[in-house]
């Protein structure tokens, strides 16, 4: 993992969701591995979803969409209108990361994830 050889990017990355649960699981995940900052009221500070970032920032983002098949109208919601990716990617300075089933947001109609898909896809002939 990147934070065990550079401990201080541990202060510059988010980890950013649209779900309320997903923030939740993956806050646990990653308290095990003492990554999750935290208020002194023991809400997380650097794990969360889009909403609780809006106005901050930080050198690296990872977006995580966690949505699979059984939870298709989720995902629809997330993808629906360019808001979410649009404050997500907007938070990283340097890096932004997209986590998720690409071969289901991909199926949605989603002109956001088609756009996105279509930047990343050239990006990556480059």
């Amino acid at each position: 993992m990147r934070i065990k050889e550079k401990a201080e990017l541990a202060d510059e990355i988010y980890v950013i969701t649209p779900f309320r649960n997903v923030a939740y699981n993956v806050s646990k995940v990653l308290d095990e591995i003492q990554f999750t900052k935290r208020y002194e009221k023991g809400k997380t500070i650097n794990v969360g979803t889009v909403h609780t970032f809006q106005g901050k920032e930080a050198k690296i983002v990872y977006f995580i969409l966690g949505a699979d098949e059984s939870s298709i109208g989720s995902a629809k919601w997330a993808v629906c209108k360019p808001n979410m990716m649009n404050v997500a990617a907007t938070r990283a300075k340097e890096e932004f990361y997209i986590i998720g089933d690409k071969k289901l947001y991909t199926t949605l109609g989603s002109e956001v994830v088609n756009m996105t898909v279509s930047i990343i896809d050239e990006y990556n002939l480059r």
